[in-house]
């Protein structure tokens, strides 16, 4: 049975990838080239495959909007999820750190991925003179709510299928198996009629987000103890 992790060690595993990140986060002027504004010819609408054109005819406010809505709902009820089973356990504050753990690597991996692809968003391409001297711009691939929403609530399906009793915890286990694809489908498809990403963007971010959500999940469950107590919370 793998050595169960510490609590000072589950720590680690937040801080150290969200550090990393931070550190590509500040990095990104000297990584990322303005290359659209310095060859507007190479960026143009055309450029891109047939698929990923259906974004430029997007960029709705609103959408952009409810995108971080799901996003944030779901990172709010995921991140609460293990205190409605649990209740103020130190169990459920493993789980949120678990689930902390691989938000960070994901962002740390998704901020390495953006440098290497300096890929621009669609906005840069109908814009590359103005829009394509902010670097900040070259984060199109791969899309961070859709790895997000998917990588929470692949985990929140994961843990919960791991409760012994299996007459408890079957309403939330059901409602992450639905979230799961539903969110994560929905959040894509916001992300690019919000103009903020291409298509493929989104399929980028569900298969990134749901790799990384089943690997690290895999870890962490196997290294803390996931068990009903003797009286659930609900």
């Amino acid at each position: 049975m793998p050595k169960p992790l510490t609590l000072r060690q589950q720590i680690v595993w937040i801080l150290t990838p969200a550090a990393l990140y931070g550190v590509l986060f500040l990095l990104r002027p000297f990584l990322i080239s303005p290359h659209c504004a310095t060859h507007p010819t190479l960026c143009t609408p055309e450029s891109v495959n047939a698929l990923d054109q259906y974004a430029y005819f997007h960029g709705s406010v609103m959408a952009d909007f409810a995108s971080n809505i799901v996003q944030n709902g779901v990172a709010l009820i995921t991140l609460l999820a293990p205190f409605l089973i649990f209740g103020l356990k130190r169990i459920a504050l493993r789980i949120m750190l678990a689930l902390l753990s691989i938000s960070a690597i994901n962002a740390m991996f998704m901020e390495g991925v953006r440098a290497l692809v300096q890929r621009p968003r669609p906005v840069v391409l109908s814009a590359p003179l103005t829009e394509g001297l902010n670097i900040n711009q070259y984060t199109s691939f791969y899309s961070g709510h859709t790895s997000f929403v998917a990588l929470a609530t692949l985990f929140t399906w994961l843990w919960t299928r791991k409760i012994e009793n299996q007459n408890h915890g079957i309403p939330l286990r059901r409602m992450a198996l639905i979230a799961y694809p539903v969110c994560t489908v929905s959040t894509g498809i916001l992300r690019v009629i919000g103009g903020r990403h291409y298509p493929t963007d989104v399929l980028g971010g569900i298969i990134f987000g749901s790799a990384i959500g089943w690997i690290w999940s895999t870890y962490f469950l196997s290294r803390i103890e996931v068990q009903l107590p003797s009286s659930p919370s609900i």
